[in-house]
């Protein structure tokens, strides 16, 4: 663990920038898809259900791997695997900027998948180990806001950007070209971000008694559970939002998209106080829960009462700005909770649960929206946020035992 002697405050900077701009990248290619959707359907011919698998694809091959992409980070160091995922990524975009045909789009998309599914293992280690731990909270906090501007700025470069007058394939090879030079300028820097080598048994291949301590363990199963449902109600608000608000209101496309906007906005802004908030106080139990509970209250205000539409974008700012605060003190609880020397392997048990929510999600509330179930898409939201303050509340006791990772 580093101390504040052996990790000066302007290296700390460095390492939390390059940390939270390969964050940034993640979330960027993880839309990227998204707004050329109805272009992709003109070019090939396919179906919206067929362009969705796309996700699928993407999330489900995320979580798959993220597992094992903590086990590399273990033994071969979160610098390494973070470069690794920021090239991947970009090269597979700019590959798809190529394609012929919609299934050339699959394999590629499923290869992105891998190199996303080691960022949260690799960053969060890469923090854990090098940045003193009285920054931590706002370490954790910038990390989060990168990846949160990550998901504003990629439809704003991708296709309004560049799509819009040249087209989407022009768009996915430019795209693709960004991420080229943020690994170009990772691997300039790589000796900052270099992870100490690890002892013989945090870099042993971890066996099965490991893996069901995980499964075993109240705490981090809590975690991977709150994982999955916060992940399961953002895809879900953020992919079927405004059609309910139009369904349910009538509302313009312009002024049901807003909630979205403001919620993504807020949760920015919420990152970084919750980073304050985890530095400056140490009940980061009480902050997540608390910022969960009030996330669940506005959620559920959308759902069972009928508000003017401004109310309901600021109650979605409101939401956003709540959930972003939680997400620091989360983090720490996390690393809090991970046994000592197996920090990645943690990392990417637990978060796998992101991508678990993320495949699901869109798969329920399509399902109400189908139905006509307009107002529940904002209640299963609700309910969600609300067993995340169960969940998160598990993880107060501290380090976990777990068997040992060669075991």
């Amino acid at each position: 663990m580093a101390d504040a002697s052996s990790q000066p405050g302007r290296s700390d900077g460095l390492i939390i920038g390059l940390v939270g701009f390969a964050h940034l990248m993640s979330h960027f290619y993880q839309i990227a898809l998204a707004p050329l959707f109805p272009l992709l359907k003109a070019e090939f011919d396919v179906s919206y259900t067929a362009l969705g698998l796309l996700v699928t694809v993407l999330y489900g091959t995320s979580g798959l791997c993220q597992a094992f992409a903590g086990i590399l980070v273990d033994r071969y160091g979160g610098d390494r695997l973070m470069l690794f995922g920021v090239t991947t990524m970009a090269t597979c975009v700019f590959l798809m900027g190529l394609v012929s045909s919609y299934w050339m789009l699959l394999p590629l998309v499923m290869i992105a998948a891998v190199g996303n599914s080691v960022f949260h293992p690799a960053d969060l280690s890469i923090l854990s180990a090098k940045i003193d731990p009285r920054r931590m909270g706002r370490a954790y906090a910038v990390h989060g806001f990168a990846g949160t501007c990550g998901y504003v700025l990629s439809p704003i470069v991708v296709f309004y950007g560049i799509a819009s007058f040249a087209g989407w394939r022009i768009a996915l090879m430019a795209a693709g070209l960004i991420g080229l030079f943020a690994a170009a300028l990772i691997f300039r820097y790589r000796a900052v971000l270099r992870m100490p080598a690890g002892s013989p048994e945090a870099t042993a291949m971890p066996g099965v008694r490991f893996y069901l301590g995980l499964i075993l363990s109240r705490p981090l199963m809590a975690a991977f559970t709150y994982f999955a449902l916060v992940s399961a109600a953002m895809i879900g608000i953020q992919s079927f939002s405004s059609t309910a608000f139009i369904e349910i209101y009538d509302a313009p496309l312009a002024l049901a998209t807003a909630g979205m906007t403001a919620y993504l906005g807020a949760a920015a802004v919420g990152n970084l106080v919750g980073g304050e908030l985890a530095d400056r106080y140490q009940r980061h139990a009480m902050i997540a829960g608390v910022g969960l509970f009030l996330c669940a209250v506005s959620m559920a205000a959308v759902a069972f009462v009928a508000l003017p539409m401004t109310i309901n974008i600021a109650l979605f700012g409101s939401v956003g700005f709540f959930s972003g605060v939680t997400h620091a003190s989360r983090d720490i609880l996390v690393r809090m909770a991970a046994p000592e020397g197996a920090t990645g392997k943690v990392f990417g048990f637990v978060y796998s649960g992101l991508d678990l929510g993320g495949a699901l999600a869109p798969l329920l509330f399509g399902w109400l929206m189908d139905g006509g179930q307009h107002r529940e898409v904002f209640l299963a939201g609700a309910v969600m946020y609300l067993l995340c303050v169960a969940s998160v509340t598990q993880l107060r006791g501290g380090r976990v035992p777990v068997a040992a990772a060669g075991n």
